[in-house]
């Protein structure tokens, strides 16, 4: 149904209304013409009651008693209320026909064997007939009494109810139309407003917001849902513009690193000593380089696609142990103690894979961010379920602490920090834990330390 908003709504009320009148009318019709029919029915039984009582039989013969009820005035007057009266017997043969019936013939059934009631016409006249067995003193059919009486004056009320209650349905229909569009033009009117405020908002002024209706109501509530999801789109866009600036930043360094360097050497010649030197920074640039493009990589991986984890029974003591030998090298070079009191029966249910990434991320920034001679302490809750690393490191200060899974986000503040690393790596932590449904919780004291702690949930 091609209709606008408003013409929905309005048509939408008009055909419930008009339903709801429909039947409230043909109530109205229905009782009105049980009414008059029940009328009619019961002055037929009153005349059978009387033809009844002056009707006699012999055997199988009807005998006619001549009383003055079959000279009465309505037996034999036409135009106003009569009463028409006609007896057959069980061949068919006519008995008896009131005045007002002998130049006509009552259908009737002649095997009828209860009272029945009927419509007909007699001379153009509306009649409502009653049919009537006619019973000797051992119960047996003899013959039929069909009375009738005129139904002109009920028919004409209720033509009359019939044209006025379609007329007066048509013009409530008709009416009720235009208010219902009136009704719904003033009920949709915040929605062209939010419309109309919604599409005013781009790029430009995406910190702009809707405006909320007065009322309370399912608007208010549809204003305030697209509110919040515009501040979630406001935060993504200037995440993903802070993402850009600081992934060029972060290429930058290196990039102009590799460039000062080969422009020194072109200088002037230099001794192959040198050359090696050189030679090394420009190694160790680019793999920094290839580091940087190795994580993005991997975190647009995280986040586009629909990541599902293969959970099965995870050895805690050898994941961590794995992760320990990765970072090897780093443990040693900065004289770093861990501490491992993981029981070997602690077993999670994870994604083998993706757990040892969160551990190697974890464990590797506990080395970067501690002091020399430090150290690392892992410790395992089994009662909650809670993995924790913990170091006596740099620290960060705590109302930092929220800031800390943002993309590359530095503790120092500083792009020309000796500690290795861009600030991707606990982002990317951060959506391995929820693909895997395990809450992640960090706590800190500045110059004292940090602990990253997972709750593995069921």
């Amino acid at each position: 149904m091609r209709l606008s908003f408003k013409k929905r709504i309005a048509t939408y009320n008009l055909i419930a209304i008009a339903v709801l009148t429909a039947i409230a009318f043909v109530v109205i019709y229905g009782v009105v013409y049980y009414t008059s029919y029940k009328h009619l029915d019961e002055d037929i039984i009153t005349e059978k009651n009387e033809v009844f009582a002056n009707l006699d039989w012999d055997d199988d013969q009807i005998i006619m008693n001549k009383m003055p009820e079959w000279e009465e005035a309505e037996h034999s007057q036409i135009e106003v209320n009569p009463t028409f009266i006609q007896i057959v017997d069980l061949k068919g043969n006519t008995i008896f026909k009131s005045i007002n019936l002998q130049g006509s013939h009552f259908l009737f059934n002649p095997k009828n064997k209860s009272t029945v009631f009927y419509n007909a016409t007699i001379n153009n006249q509306k009649i409502r007939q009653g049919q009537f067995p006619v019973f000797n003193n051992n119960h047996k059919i003899i013959g039929q009494l069909t009375i009738g009486v005129s139904q002109q004056e009920s028919y004409n009320v209720l033509h009359n109810l019939l044209i006025v209650l379609i007329l007066t349905y048509c013009a409530i229909l008709s009416i009720l139309y235009f208010i219902m569009s009136f009704v719904a033009s003033k009920a949709i009117a915040p929605i062209h407003q939010l419309i109309d405020s919604a599409s005013q908002i781009d790029y430009t002024n995406i910190n702009s917001r809707l405006p909320l209706p007065e009322n309370q109501d399912e608007i208010h509530q549809l204003a305030t849902t697209i509110n919040q999801l515009l501040n979630r789109l406001e935060n993504s866009f200037y995440q993903q513009k802070q993402f850009t600036s600081d992934a060029s930043h972060e290429m930058q360094t290196p990039l102009a690193a590799i460039k000062g360097i080969i422009e020194v050497l072109l200088r002037k010649p230099r001794t192959a000593e040198q050359y090696e030197v050189k030679m090394q920074e420009v190694l160790h640039q680019t793999n920094r380089l290839s580091q940087l493009h190795n994580q993005l990589l991997q975190l647009a991986r995280l986040e586009s696609s629909v990541l599902i984890a293969n959970k099965e029974p995870v050895i805690l003591y050898t994941a961590i142990g794995k992760s320990i030998k990765n970072n090897e090298s780093l443990i040693t070079k900065n004289s770093i103690h861990i501490h491992n009191n993981l029981q070997q029966e602690a077993i999670v249910s994870a994604d083998i894979l993706l757990l040892e990434m969160i551990l190697d991320n974890l464990i590797s920034n506990a080395i970067k961010y501690n002091k020399t001679d430090g150290n690392i302490y892992i410790s395992w809750n089994s009662s909650d379920q809670i993995l924790c690393v913990e170091d006596d490191g740099i620290g960060i200060e705590s109302d930092k602490l929220p800031l800390l899974f943002n993309r590359f986000y530095r503790v120092d503040d500083s792009r020309n920090s000796q500690i290795p690393g861009n600030g991707i790596g606990l982002s990317i932590v951060k959506r391995l834990c929820e693909v895997q449904n395990i809450a992640l919780t960090v706590n800190s004291v500045k110059d004292q330390g940090t602990s990253f702690c997972l709750q593995f949930i069921s």
